[in-house]
């Protein structure tokens, strides 16, 4: 842990476990700010998969169900875009670098909900369709 703790911080051009402290406030807002238009969905580059399963273990067993593991009887992890929720949890089980990645929906329909991303319009909690409270007079 200390000898990835520091690779880490060399890597950032950290001096001491200080300068970090601090660094996400700026990034950091109430849920209900956040871009509900922001959609992703979890890809695996098979040409890179080793097949070792903690995608799908992951998926399976803490959240949606989404990732296959196997397609015609032979173990291939594939990602079912009606399930994924683009939570990250595989991508961050993965031991291969850019194996599992994040696809953006940009102006398309999330075969999950039904219905059309438009990336372009900022949509948050508080002028969403679903919050009974959008359209109520002050």
């Amino acid at each position: 842990m200390i000898d990835g703790m520091s690779r880490f911080m060399e890597e950032k051009g950290f001096v001491s476990v200080a300068d970090t402290v601090g660094r996400a406030i700026p990034s950091l807002t109430d849920w209900q700010h956040l871009n509900l238009n922001y959609t992703v969905k979890a890809q695996i580059d098979q040409n890179l998969c080793i097949k070792c399963g903690r995608c799908h273990i992951v998926c399976e067993d803490t959240s949606h169900q989404a990732i296959y593991a196997r397609n015609n009887g032979e173990r291939r992890y594939e990602v079912n875009e009606e399930e994924c929720v683009g939570c990250n949890l595989c991508v961050t089980v993965c031991p291969v670098e850019d194996c599992l990645t994040l696809r953006s929906l940009e102006n398309e329909v999330d075969t999950r909900t039904g219905l059309m991303v438009d990336s372009g319009r900022k949509l948050q909690w508080t002028a969403h369709p679903n919050n009974p409270l959008s359209s109520a007079d002050p």
